[in-house]
């Protein structure tokens, strides 16, 4: 699944629809705060869903797998996901995804 099908997803679960350009948007907007977080170092929660958190990342010596040669690579940051657990049990037992949406609020 990529962001355009979620916001196809997205166009036909709320009562009136959203439009796709709205959807897009908003889905947009989530995932620029979500990399804007992690950028400045915070670390961002959606219960029931997973955390995203920056890992440091040691310098070090690592093998070229095709010529076999000894490299040097530099300290990084990487992004790290932690599924939660609520979302672990259901992905174990396939049911992930089938929760019934809820109505947003007015």
């Amino acid at each position: 699944m990529n962001r355009r099908d979620l916001a196809k997803a997205l166009t036909t679960t709320f009562d009136p629809p959203l439009s796709f350009r709205d959807a897009d948007a908003t889905l947009k907007f989530v995932f620029g705060e979500i990399g804007t977080k992690l950028v400045s170092g915070e670390e961002v929660s959606i219960p029931g869903f997973g955390r995203w958190k920056i890992r440091p990342t040691k310098a070090g010596m690592r093998r070229n797998p095709q010529t076999q040669e000894m490299i040097k690579v530099p300290a990084s940051q990487r992004v790290r996901f932690y599924p939660a657990t609520a979302l672990k049990a259901e992905v174990a037992s396939g049911r992930a995804g089938r929760r019934t949406p809820r109505a947003p609020r007015r």
